[in-house]
């Protein structure tokens, strides 16, 4: 037996367990766009001093999740401009990393990618569409190899959740981005780089369609556009 057996399991520090559960809650969201976040009221909830709280308030605001003004933190309020910049961004890197993923793509990953997909197919309502489809986006950006791509992607995920959770409540959206997954993961299975590429490219396009007819019209509204995956 080595000694790794009888090492110790060290638990992260508090303030970066507060900052994880602060972000989890931040993408439910339990709060709404524009609330003020107390330090009291969250270190209660948590169950922790305020310290904790207020050095993960600091860690989101430098990570844009937060902001910081008036002496206080607020929950951000996207515009369709901070959605536009943001999907700029996507448009410009997630094409090229599941071409990545694609070309490079091991044989023991694919149960994972088909199991992420028989979640998202088996889904019956937006909810379970949204969570399969989350789950999906973090399956495959943990599976980027470039390192530094993977941190610059992760550090938009809470804001492309809030886009999930808006377009998925549309009465198409779930089907949709449904087939936009299936046709990802054969990609992946047949390591075509270059029909991943454009899969990711369509979908992140008629992606931002769906949001902004999530954000503009009645909720009976029926728009064409695909969701990205």
């Amino acid at each position: 037996m080595t000694d790794d057996a009888f090492a110790v399991r060290r638990a992260p520090p508090l303030a970066v367990q507060v900052t994880n559960a602060l972000r989890a809650m931040l993408a439910e969201p339990v709060f709404a766009p524009g609330a003020r976040l107390v330090e009291e009221d969250l270190a209660r909830r948590l169950a922790v001093s305020r310290t904790p709280v207020r050095e993960a308030l600091f860690r989101l605001a430098q990570l844009g999740l937060v902001d910081q003004r008036d002496a206080g933190f607020f929950v951000p309020q996207l515009t369709l401009r901070d959605i536009h910049e943001i999907f700029q961004i996507r448009r410009l890197l997630e094409p090229q990393a599941v071409a990545d993923i694609a070309a490079n793509r091991p044989d023991a990953d694919m149960p994972a990618y088909l199991a992420a997909r028989d979640r998202m197919v088996a889904a019956t309502t937006p909810d379970e569409a949204t969570a399969a489809n989350i789950a999906f986006r973090a399956l495959w950006l943990s599976r980027i190899p470039n390192q530094r791509m993977q941190q610059v992607l992760r550090q938009f995920d809470d804001q492309v959740i809030v886009v999930r959770r808006a377009t998925l409540r549309l009465p198409d959206a779930p089907a949709v981005a449904t087939a936009g997954v299936v046709a990802l993961v054969e990609c992946f299975a047949t390591r075509d780089a270059a029909g991943a590429r454009r899969v990711m490219q369509d979908f992140i396009d008629s992606a931002l369609a769906w949001f902004e007819t999530a954000v503009s019209t009645p909720e009976n509204a029926r728009p064409d556009p695909k969701e990205t995956p």
